[in-house]
């Protein structure tokens, strides 16, 4: 019997091995917050966008490989220019033809005259934002070098031209064709000359807000379990409708389209969650929890709200302070009891002699018992100073009450499929939610 068992194992597996995966999933999704260049404002909500949309996409899309750049983390993770394209090329590599690939971008935006759109990386010159930004275009030629077939691209930026005074635009789409191509769509959150908004209750980007929304399911017109992009480009578009005219804003997003889309593509599976990432509540860093604990440790809240590296040096810190006072106390007690049970020449009509006598028999004990006095209160000062640090470093060095992540970590992680075939890839970075 065991010999039977054996044999149709060394039947069976081989075309397992030898199954063909087919075409995988990438994600490549930036969000930059803050511009180095102070004249670029800050944008409260790319960060959020960014980490939001690359939990979707893992969660619900089965995405074999997400790399994120957002302003956390190491050195490499930063949406910089130089980043971006080498680590966008750096993913294009590991695509095949058929495989489908979502480009993602949260931050600034410029126009050229001729309608070529710019992103910012962190590292932008607005004085040269043509040369120092990045064109879409140029994303787009890279996706075509490698013959994706399928490619998707998500822009939640302002497009405010510039009056191209002197410059002229790029044009690298002029000789390209895209005629074998399924879908290459670029997916705007506005057309040119008007802003994107963020919503306040949510911590999102408003267009960001709806793509999630579509993307976890409400999407999903014909109720088949699958959102395609066709889907959720005409829910995006109907709710923002309905959102500028309840809000009395202008933003109008739109699709432009690179190549005649033969098929429609799957980006998520529907599922419909009670409470939407969109609609979770805010992480508030200064929660009177989180408060309690630090005021109780130093170091406890800090590490309860998630920055828990900061927390553990407090908290050593405080405990090792803890330490040392509790042995300077010990050292105190005991001196003072020496001091007090010292004994000393009872009083005689020689009293200068007596007293030189005592002076010499107690005085030592009377001096320790002081210099531990002292070492004791050191202690306890340094004790107050630590905890005074802490509070000062909760409340005004504290995470912004909007970024729902924590600490952003690099590791490698698997998504596998059916015995570790359909879907096998690893995600650059880790987040925690």
């Amino acid at each position: 019997m065991k010999s039977k068992i054996l044999i149709f194992l060394l039947i069976a597996i081989p075309p397992f091995l030898k199954a063909d995966p087919g075409p995988k999933r990438f994600g490549f999704v930036v969000g930059v917050s803050e511009y180095k260049d102070l004249s670029l404002a800050n944008l409260k909500t790319a960060k959020n966008d960014a980490l939001g949309m690359t939990k979707i996409l893992f969660s619900y899309g089965s995405y074999n490989r997400i790399q994120t750049l957002v302003q956390e983390g190491s050195v490499n993770s930063t949406p910089t220019k130089y980043n971006i394209l080498t680590q966008l090329e750096s993913v294009l590599e590991e695509t095949n033809p058929d495989d489908l690939f979502v480009f993602y971008f949260s931050g600034h935006g410029v126009v050229d005259y001729n309608d070529k759109v710019y992103l910012l990386p962190e590292d932008a010159n607005p004085e040269k934002p043509f040369e120092t930004g990045i064109a879409v275009e140029q994303l787009l030629e890279m996706t075509r070098k490698f013959n994706l077939k399928r490619v998707v691209f998500f822009i939640d930026a302002c497009r405010n031209p510039e009056d191209g005074k002197g410059e002229i635009g790029r044009k690298y789409l002029e000789n390209v064709n895209f005629k074998d191509s399924e879908i290459v769509s670029v997916f705007y959150s506005t057309k040119v000359g008007y802003s994107s908004f963020e919503d306040p209750k949510s911590g999102y980007g408003i267009f960001t807000k709806y793509l999630i929304y579509g993307l976890e399911g409400r999407a999903d017109s014909n109720f088949n379990g699958e959102v395609t992009y066709s889907e959720l480009s005409g829910y995006v578009i109907q709710s923002m409708k309905v959102w500028t005219k309840e809000n009395q804003k202008l933003q109008k997003p739109y699709t432009k389209e690179y190549a005649e889309k033969a098929e429609d593509t799957i980006l998520t599976f529907a599922v419909n969650p009670d409470t939407s990432l969109a609609d979770a509540p805010l992480f508030n860093p200064y929660n009177p929890t989180y408060a309690f604990r630090s005021f109780l440790i130093p170091g406890w809240g800090q590490y309860a709200r998630g920055q828990e590296d900061k927390g553990k040096i407090y908290m050593s810190i405080f405990a090792l302070g803890v330490l040392y006072a509790g042995y300077q106390y010990n050292e105190f007690r005991s001196d003072k009891q020496a001091y007090e049970s010292a004994i000393g020449i009872p009083p005689n009509p020689r009293v200068s002699e007596t007293i030189l006598l005592n002076y010499f028999l107690i005085e030592p004990y009377r001096q320790q018992m002081e210099t531990s006095r002292a070492n004791l209160s050191q202690a306890l000062t340094a004790l107050v100073l630590i905890w005074s640090a802490n509070v000062f470093d909760f409340y005004l060095l504290g995470p912004n009450p909007k970024e729902k992540s924590s600490v952003f970590l690099e590791f490698d992680m698997e998504n596998q499929g059916f015995m570790g075939i359909n879907r096998v890839g690893k995600m650059g970075y880790a987040l925690r939610f």
